[in-house]
């Protein structure tokens, strides 16, 4: 199904959220560009770019296009199913660089930790054989398989996927959203350090 059939579903136009946006920041971070070079790449301004990845600003379908055509993606992209690829033709050889760097994170993350893969399948909810082909680098990770990994582990998503060590533990993921929508407290002390850090 192309993007703009995807879209025309009210279904997949609802899902033009901050999910789509988070999802760009991890494009972005994948394909270890700075957010100026990103945005000049697609033809966007800075602040524009920095709007969409807070999520202030949703990407409209142009700039998806745009992504799209630049970095030579899977037409379906950022509406991917389960299992299908990122790129498309001389891109794939990146894809399978990364997953394959993916997988040995894992695999280094899990024995640290001393977890089996039995044990980490059952905590993540992630089938046992899709771990091993994962870890092995047969399949690649997927953003749904390294999030389910993140909220179940507290590991960075981004890391996972892609090296980011600054990231790598207590990653503000969905968990920690959802934690600091319920905890006015929580929020009012997170705002407080970040003007602290703007002053």
């Amino acid at each position: 199904m192309s993007i703009k059939k995807r879209v025309e579903n009210k279904e997949i136009e609802h899902s033009l959220d901050n999910t789509v946006c988070e999802t760009i920041v991890l494009l972005r971070n994948r394909l270890q560009l700075s957010k100026a070079d990103f945005a000049k790449r697609i033809g966007y301004s800075l602040a524009h770019l920095r709007r969409v990845e807070k999520g202030e600003s949703l990407p409209t379908m142009e700039m998806i296009e745009s992504i799209i055509k630049e970095f030579q993606l899977n037409p379906t992209w950022p509406f991917l199913d389960e299992g299908e690829d990122l790129f498309t033709g001389t891109s794939r050889l990146q894809a399978d660089e990364v997953s394959s760097s993916a997988g040995s994170r894992l695999v280094q993350w899990r024995k640290g930790k001393g977890i089996q893969q039995k044990e980490l399948a059952a905590i993540a909810g992630i089938s046992l054989p899709n771990l091993v082909e994962v870890e092995f680098g047969r399949r690649r990770m997927t953003t749904r398989f390294a999030k389910k990994i993140e909220d179940a582990c507290a590991i960075s998503a981004s890391w996972l996927l892609y090296g980011d060590e600054q990231s790598k533990d207590n990653p503000c993921g969905d968990k920690m959203i959802e934690f600091l929508r319920k905890t006015p407290e929580a929020r009012k002390i997170v705002w407080e350090m970040m003007e602290r850090e703007n002053d």
